[in-house]
């Protein structure tokens, strides 16, 4: 029988690339004239991770126990996290961006044995907060641990003796548990199998064409666990990964230049900041042979900014997915150049490309209602705007202690299941898949739905504009479309600006659709990517106005 463990992908490049770096954090040294970034090679991590499962399990930390993870970033981080999969443990991540609320709500519905968290959490947990915790056993404090119980991480780090034995999971059995971060709906529990997470693995490796040995630059700290998979080295740039708005795009640059990065992955927002930087100043990041972003709609502009700033032939992908499915499809620059970008200008969406090794997806009618069970008969004709379906070993078929997240987000069909991802889109005649926006944020006027990303493609395609979101005003059946407009830093909004706006769209099938343009200081975004526009909050300001 196959067995799994996700720690099996460290442990053979550990064997195979001993010395090459496996994570480089910036040093407590780094300055912005000085760089320095603090390393492990394979070796070192894999002894490390091993001397923290020792100490874990001698606190008693078991396979299968949900290990509530509450670490701030730091190069211990991804160590603990292989730590907890050598054990078979199952970390669970939670987004702190969710909000106190929604944190403490998910933290009590999933029900942790384990607890690793920074001491002002313990603290939190044993005085104003009991219940949320109240199936935790066992306590581990990162730092100094005061009157609760349990033991420090510094206590856990048992190094010496034989390489740690790696737990022999299941394929269905869990590695982890990752919470989606609640910006279109309330946060829920993913369960990640063995096997779904060896998928993802091979099926991105196969996607970008990824070679153990090469260098690359991680601003979503996530991320940086598939790079150890795959025997990069994960280099993490000198910034606060939870908050990539605020990125310097110095930061970005420095780490991608001072290693000569292969590849880059970042949000859209800390790339939109990269691009006008590298320009500004002449810099060329000709050592990348990708770029990557993912987590919102790729804006033309940027992709054609990135053309001239790596060097020829290299690509800006784009792949598509989300934390149940990863990855869904990929494009990368050249063909979205080539036709792709022309007609997200004519309100034909963003398209996100071709299908990934292993996944199948299907198109929808839309609707809010729970599908129990796949009917041929629910798909739509082809090349019509509807709700996104996909399953394949990269999808995850459940959710962890959320009957109602499983009823409204899973299609059971037979033994495998469909996941709706909660997107609007379509297939192209070249098989391509077009993202259309959020089926939450879709508008539901008096002529019938109206989807939102077409229609802002459309409009963001004005010099000035940064970027556009399309809400409804009025009750559902007869919303009135109104496009909320977020200019450029030093770009003034004005007559002028919106009598331009209003010619884009001629000639489009959404010529005349909006009624009504608003100018925004600045839109509101979701934690995790910054780059997710809030629309939810967008309506209810548009509302007021």
């Amino acid at each position: 029988m196959t067995t799994y463990n996700v720690a099996s992908h460290l442990r053979r490049h550990a064997a195979e690339r001993p010395d090459q770096p496996a994570l480089l954090y910036p040093s407590p040294a780094y300055t912005d004239a000085s760089p320095a970034w603090d390393r492990l090679t394979y070796r070192e991590f894999d002894a490390r991770s091993d001397a923290y499962a020792r100490g874990f399990a001698s606190a008693g930390v078991k396979q299968g126990d949900r290990v509530l993870m509450l670490m701030k970033p730091q190069m211990d981080l991804w160590v603990v996290l292989f730590a907890l999969f050598k054990i078979g443990a199952v970390p669970v991540i939670l987004d702190p961006g969710m909000g106190r609320k929604a944190l403490l709500a998910c933290i009590e519905q999933i029900g942790c044995r384990v607890m690793i968290a920074e001491s002002i959490l313990h603290a939190l947990r044993t005085t104003f907060f009991r219940k949320p915790f109240a199936a935790a056993e066992v306590f581990v404090t990162v730092g100094p641990k005061i009157w609760w119980g349990g033991v420090t991480l510094k206590q856990c780090l048992e190094e010496g003796g034989e390489p740690f034995p790696l737990a022999e999971c299941g394929e269905m059995d869990d590695a982890a548990i990752a919470f989606t971060s609640g910006s279109t709906g309330t946060p829920k529990g993913v369960g990640y199998h063995q096997g779904m997470w060896d998928t993802a693995v091979d099926a991105i490796r196969e996607m970008l064409d990824v070679k153990a040995g090469d260098v690359s630059v991680q601003a979503f700290a996530a991320f940086a666990i598939y790079d150890l998979c795959w025997g990069h080295t994960a280099v993490i740039p000198k910034f606060d990964l939870s908050k990539p708005a605020s990125a310097p795009p110095a930061a970005m640059v420095a780490a991608i230049q001072a290693h000569q990065a292969k590849m880059a992955f970042g949000s859209p927002i800390i790339w939109r900041r990269v691009g006008p930087y590298c320009e500004q100043n002449g810099i060329q990041l000709h050592s990348l042979d990708r770029a990557l972003t993912t987590g919102a709609p790729t804006p033309p502009d940027m992709v054609r900014q990135f053309a001239g700033i790596l060097r020829e032939g290299v690509e800006f992908h784009t792949p598509y997915g989300a934390t149940e499915a990863i990855p869904v499809s990929h494009i990368g620059s050249r063909e979205l150049l080539e036709d792709c970008v022309a007609e997200t200008a004519r309100g034909a969406g963003t398209c996100v490309g071709h299908p990934a090794k292993g996944v199948e997806i299907r198109i929808i009618e839309v609707t809010d209602a729970d599908i129990p069970a796949w009917q041929d008969d629910l798909q739509v004709e082809p090349g019509q705007i509807g709700e996104i379906v996909v399953r394949g070993g990269q999808v995850s078929v459940e959710y962890k202690e959320s009957p109602e997240g499983n009823a409204s987000s899973k299609i059971r069909d037979g033994d495998t299941v469909f996941h709706r991802m909660g997107d609007l889109g379509y297939l192209d005649a070249k098989g391509r898949l077009w993202f259309c926006g959020r089926k939450s944020h879709r508008l539901q006027t008096a002529d019938g739905m109206l989807p939102c990303v077409p229609v802002e493609g459309i409009y963001n395609e004005h010099p000035d504009v940064f970027r556009t979101a399309l809400v409804g005003v009025g009750a559902p059946g007869r919303e009135d479309p109104v496009l909320c407009v977020e200019m450029q830093p030093g770009k003034s909004w004005g007559p002028a600006v919106q009598g331009d706006l209003e010619k884009l769209a001629a000639g489009t099938k959404y010529e005349g659709v909006v009624k009504r343009f608003l100018p925004h200081p600045g839109f509101p975004t979701d934690a995790r990517h910054n780059s997710k526009i809030r629309r939810g909050d967008l309506k209810v300001w548009a509302t007021a106005q």
